[in-house]
């Protein structure tokens, strides 16, 4: 017999909650930013050395130490491994990105007859944090699924309800596509409420996918100057712009033949993500001594205006393979989200003219994350309980052997999470050919981070660790005029 296919889509439905939650807000307010070769090699410790294209998006006092006007660009290439521990199964999946780290230009103005010696002007783009990754998780559960949560969700509807359209987006979908079922006395009296699982109790194969891709990057535009090459000061506004696509697909299948007609069940959600912002970033450099500087700037909180597409459907799959079911909801959707302030404090130090140590301190409150659309106060409450007050240290170090130089570094961002340490290191190496008037460098990056992922619900079942690590590698050309 020929298939029958069923499709029934819904629009602008309200679904179980808002696709927007407390990990999106973490997410967007989370950032990784490499910058120019240069800057990567060093884990990006150019607080207080300046003279660094992607450190206007740190300290923008670092552009009053540009002494004449500088072009740069850095492509990148990518690899993303991430591994899954699920009962006591383990799975590797990869992704590889080719894409732009940055593009700018600083423009020189010397005022050789005041004492501000120079007014300088930069503008471009520098990528901020990327979101691109596949996970694969897989293995067997003996003892829940992902069904028993979406008839808790389900229990206290009516059946009448959800014949007429009634109650959440997945109880709607279960219902609709024989997922669920109606629960009946021993006098075969249906008690309307409760529900039950149209799968078995044996254990089931269970298998999710998750394959997302973006990234948050940010337009520039600084000023800055140099006072009697003492203090260095400066400012950048900020339009950061975020653009994240995540598909996901879970499933459930039965491992042995049982008298229960349902065979396996597929749940796919699909979200696009896409907004703008605004923010501003303040800093000084003070040059202690010929060979000691100390900076330290301020990034205001970002503004964001978000929309979002939330698609979910879900379809069931029947032992003698003539029905299959399906249902979809699409949900649109706007808001706003304020992200943390951010300060920081570095030194830096030049030894025999040739050797540069660089250190950072940043600070940054997760728990500062705020959505301020309405419906959200369940979500802000969750970001202020869960998120806390994090220190990243970033230490870089640089040697000039003429024309060839030589860098290194290591940075630390610590956990946003009060109760677990998700913190996440950077190891990084560098080399560069410097001819004055034009320089190419080349950096390779080393990310290593833990995590975790709920594949359903906290109550039934463990998060499942993923373990990521990115590998980076960064090319940088620039001209000087």
């Amino acid at each position: 017999m020929k298939k029958i296919f069923i499709i029934i889509i819904f629009a602008s439905i309200a679904i179980i909650s808002n696709a927007q939650n407390e990990i999106d807000a973490l997410r967007y307010s989370t950032q990784n930013h490499l910058g120019t070769a240069r800057h990567a090699a060093m884990a990006g410790a150019f607080g207080s050395l300046g003279g660094e294209f992607s450190a206007l998006s740190s300290n923008p006092a670092g552009i009053g130490m540009y002494q004449i006007s500088e072009f740069t660009f850095t492509p990148s290439l990518s690899l993303n491994t991430t591994k899954s521990y699920y009962n006591q199964n383990n799975l590797l999946a990869y992704k590889s990105q080719f894409s732009v780290e940055n593009i700018g230009i600083v423009f020189s103005v010397p005022k050789n007859k005041s004492d501000w010696r120079r007014v300088n002007f930069g503008l471009g783009w520098n990528k901020l944090a990327e979101y691109n990754s596949n996970i694969n998780i897989e293995g067997i559960n003996n003892s829940n699924s992902i069904v028993d949560k979406i008839i808790d969700l389900t229990n206290g509807t009516l059946t009448g309800e959800l014949t007429n359209g009634n109650g959440n987006a997945y109880s709607q979908m279960a219902w609709n596509t024989y997922l669920i079922d109606p629960v009946f006395d021993s006098n075969n009296n249906l008690i309307d409420g409760e529900y039950s699982s149209n799968f078995s109790l044996n254990p089931k194969h269970q298998q999710k996918k998750i394959r997302s891709s973006g990234s948050l990057n940010e337009f520039i535009l600084s000023i800055g100057g140099s006072y009697k090459e003492k203090l260095y000061i400066g400012a950048t506004i900020g339009i950061p712009t975020l653009d994240y696509y995540e598909y996901s697909e879970y499933s459930e299948e039965e491992l042995s033949d049982t008298s229960n007609n349902l065979r396996r069940m597929v749940l796919n959600e699909e979200i696009s993500t896409y907004g703008t912002g605004y923010n501003l970033k303040i800093g000084a450099i003070y040059r202690l001594a010929e060979n000691i500087k100390i900076g330290g700037s301020i990034h205001t909180p970002t503004y964001f205006s978000i929309e979002e597409d939330y698609n979910t459907s879900l379809m069931t799959f029947f032992k003698d393979s003539t029905l299959n079911y399906s249902m979809g909801y699409f949900n649109p959707f706007k808001f706003n989200l304020i992200t943390p302030l951010k300060a920081s404090l570095s030194a830096s130090t030049i030894i025999n003219k040739n050797i540069i140590i660089s250190a950072e301190y940043e600070v940054i409150d997760y728990s500062k994350n705020e959505y301020f659309t309405n419906g959200f106060e369940e979500e802000n409450e969750i970001i202020k309980n869960i998120y806390q007050n994090t220190e990243n240290i970033k230490i870089g170090a640089e040697i000039t052997l003429n024309p060839f130089v030589f860098r290194a570094g290591y940075a630390n961002f610590g956990s946003a999470l009060k109760d677990t340490d998700f913190s996440r290191e950077n190891f990084s190496y560098g080399m560069g050919l410097n001819y004055g008037s034009y320089f190419f460098d080349i950096a390779y990056v080393l990310s290593k981070e833990e995590n975790q992922h709920q594949l359903y619900s906290d109550d039934l079942i463990d998060p499942i660790k993923i373990i990521s690590t990115n590998h980076n590698i960064l090319f940088s050309l620039g001209f000087r005029y």
